[in-house]
This record gives structure tokens, sequence and C-alpha cells, in this order.
């Protein structure tokens, strides 16, 4: 209505009188009062129409979702043909699921799937951003998703299952204080690894840092005050690791309480409803409705529930982090100098807590007690 206003208002501008053809309805006259009506009524009732329509698309649209029809011609992981498995790439995407659940970064499922020649549906090779773009498609997981709800299960077997699915959301997800998925950091592996041992505030992690000499340091970028270089460290936590899981009860390291996939997404949802709430508190806290005070005591008592459930999910990390590796034997050495290095900072996490140090007298010779470890 508003275009065919302004339509006839630049008509009357022009100073010459033009009728104003239709499809199926003649001309209409836009200078006569009769003729205005005519054309506003057929406007209203295709407008009408068009809304109408709109509606029955969208009600087609959720009933095909309903049925498990898919949307989609080409995927990857999927034959075109038949949308049954592809041989060839559907175990790369459930050996991606699995790497990401051991702790693997995106970088390295990206860097497994072009180097096994598999590209992008465009015929790319495969970016992390795209990784992760994929992995959380719930198509995946068999599922039919509508307007970013999903409505029930799809017409197409799944790659993974769900519990899997949903665990490895659980895992990119982003957490308050957290970037989107793991950092990888490909040639430093123990960069967030490390505590400083400074006991200044503000102080947490080494960093890498190549030094003028052209070694690799690891360097507390927050106080400058506590470094180590790479050749003296990463050797003492590569042979703790590795003694630690050839040890004959290594495998007692495997032993948990089993949960059943119900309890475990049950898990994964609170958690994921308790970061929303520690989200929510800092904005509420920015927007001045909370005291430092009210914050700090809402976040402790958030973060002290986020700390039972974490336990309660660590047994069943610990499964999937040491999957592959042959604990209580000789070999596992082979499997731990293997690992990348976002998979290796995930077992060292999981065994161990590394606090390094400051020189303190006679910083000219390296002491290894400056290599503090806690285990856990």
């Amino acid at each position: 209505m508003h275009e065919l206003e302004e339509l006839r208002k630049y008509f009357d501008k022009l100073g010459r009188p033009i009728l104003f053809a239709t499809t199926g309805q003649g001309e209409i006259d836009l200078y006569s009062p009769a003729g205005v009506l005519t054309a506003q009524i057929k406007t209203a009732v295709s407008e009408h129409e068009i809304a109408m329509m709109k509606v029955r698309m969208r009600r087609a649209a959720r009933q095909k979702a309903e049925q498990g029809i898919p949307h989609w011609r080409k995927a990857f992981g999927y034959l075109e043909d038949t949308r049954q498995p592809d041989p060839v790439t559907a175990p790369l995407v459930k050996q991606a699921y699995n790497a990401i659940l051991a702790g693997s970064s995106l970088s390295d499922v990206c860097r497994l799937w072009n180097e096994a020649g598999a590209v992008t549906i465009k015929g790319n090779p495969w970016n992390p951003s795209q990784v992760s773009v994929f992995l959380r498609k719930p198509r995946n997981a068999g599922l039919r998703a509508h307007n970013g709800e999903i409505i029930g299960k799809g017409a197409w077997p799944p790659l993974v299952d769900e519990s899997t699915w949903r665990a490895t959301l659980a895992a990119l997800a982003a957490r308050p204080g957290r970037p989107l998925g793991r950092r990888s950091v490909r040639r430093h592996p123990l960069t967030g690894i490390l505590g400083c041992g400074s006991g200044k505030p503000g102080c947490s992690h080494l960093s890498g840092h190549i030094n003028l000499q052209g070694k690799l340091c690891y360097v507390c970028k927050a106080c400058r005050g506590v470094s180590i270089r790479a050749e003296l460290v990463e050797p003492i936590v590569y042979d703790l690791v590795i003694g630690r899981l050839a040890m004959d009860d290594a495998s007692d390291l495997l032993k948990a309480e089993l949960q059943d996939d119900a309890e475990a997404e049950a898990i994964r949802d609170e958690l994921n409803t308790l970061y929303g709430e520690l989200e929510k508190i800092g904005v509420e806290r920015g927007q001045r409705l909370l005291t430092g005070a009210q914050a700090k005591i809402a976040s402790d008592l958030i973060g002290q529930d986020i700390a039972k459930l974490e336990r309660r999910q660590q047994d069943q990390e610990k499964v999937r982090v040491f999957e592959g590796l042959q604990l209580g034997t000789d070999k596992v050495e082979l499997g731990i100098r293997a690992l990348s290095p976002d998979r290796f900072r995930t077992v060292v996490d999981m065994l161990m807590t590394i606090t390094i140090a400051p020189v303190g007298k006679g910083g000219k010779v390296f002491n290894p007690e400056r290599v503090q470890v806690v285990w856990k």
C-alpha cells in the first residue's frame, strides 16, 4: 500500500495523465477516486495472498521437518544419491568427534581431513572455522532441525550417535572467559599448562616465547619474572607423563562409575545452564543490578555446583583422553610422543598440575626442583 501511494504521487508530478495497466484487471485510472479505491483493494488482496502463502510455506516446511525429511541434498560424510554414509568420508567424521572429545583441537581435525584428501562440498580444503560449523550440525547425529530447533529424528542414518554429538557440542561450547573451542598452539606444547610460581597478582600460566638467541622459552607475560627454557622443561614433563602411564596401575585411571547416556546428557545440559547463569551474572553486574559482593557470592555458589558436575564428568573424559594409549605397557611412550600438542596438553592437564618456581639464587645452573608437580 505504501508503494502504491508513492507510485500515485509520482504519476501526479509528471503533469500528464498516465493509465496504470495491470495483469488480468485491465487499466486503472489513478487520477480518479474510484480508480484509486480499486487499486488499493487489489493491492490489499495481493498482500493478503502473499502473507497467506508465506504461512502455508512455513507450515509445509515445519511439517516436512516433523516427518524427518531432509532439507539438504549434498553433505560431507554422505553419498549424494542415497544420503547413506559415505564409506570414505563418514569414518573421518566419526574420528573427528572422537578426537575433539579426546582433547584435540579444531586445527588437529582440519589437518586430519586435509591430509586424508577430504575436501568441502565446494571442493576446497578445510579450515578450523568450517570444521567447527560442520561438527555442530544436528544432521550428523541423524537429527532434523528447523529454525534452530531440533524437531526429532531424521530419515537418514547418523554419522555419530546423539550422545557423542551433544558431548562434542559441550566441548566446543563457549564458556565464560574462554574462547570458542580449543585454541591450537602447534609449536608450544606446554603453553597454558605451566603455572607461574611467583605468587604475584595477575599471574596464571606461562606462554611460549622465542628469546634473542632464537630459543623457545616459556614466560609469564604478566610478571615477566618467571621463565624456563623449553629444552629443559619439556623432556621432564614428557618423562613424567610417560612414566606415570607406563605403571602397572595406569589402567586404574580408567575405572569410573558408569553413566548411561540419559544421565550424561542431563549433566551436560545442567552445566550449560550454569555457564549461562555465570554469564548472566556478569551482565547484571555490568548493568549495576548487582553489587560486587552479590555477584561474587552468586558466582561462587554456581562455581561450586559446576565443580561438582565436572567431577562427575571427569571419569568419562579420562576414557576419551587416554583412548588409543596402551596404558601400563612400554608401548605407551610411542603413543604419547605421537600425540598432537593439543592432545598432549589435555593428557597433562588430566594427570597433574605443574608450577614453575622463580630462579632464585644460583640461577645460572638449571635446578629441576623448579618444576613443581602436584598429581591429581
